[in-house]
């Protein structure tokens, strides 16, 4: 077993005997260096649009909760790999979790 920093993740690279063949892949394991892979956005003043500035650098799955602790839907928009804004009917204030 071969350990390699690739990019500021741990890359563990198995290689098999020769004999029986088996394949084995590169497997990306996470580390202080790893990648984010999720985002709490606490909006804390009501407003009818919330903009998540997020840097996951992705397009996450967003769910938001209103302060009652109910799941409220809203349109998407991405604005970029990094951004977005949530837009309601109506103004309340919550928490929104991306990933």
């Amino acid at each position: 077993m071969t350990v390699i920093p690739v990019n500021g993740q741990v890359v563990v690279k198995v290689t098999p005997q020769a004999s029986p063949a088996v394949t084995i892949n590169e497997i990306t394991v996470g580390g202080i260096n790893a990648p984010l892979v999720a985002y709490h956005h606490t909006q804390g003043a009501s407003s009818a649009s919330w903009t998540i500035n997020h840097n996951l650098g992705w397009y996450p799955n967003v769910t938001v909760q209103d302060s009652g602790g109910s799941i409220v839907e809203g349109e998407i928009t991405y604005t970029s790999v990094n951004s977005l804004t949530v837009t309601f009917t109506g103004a309340f204030s919550g928490n929104a979790y991306l990933s």
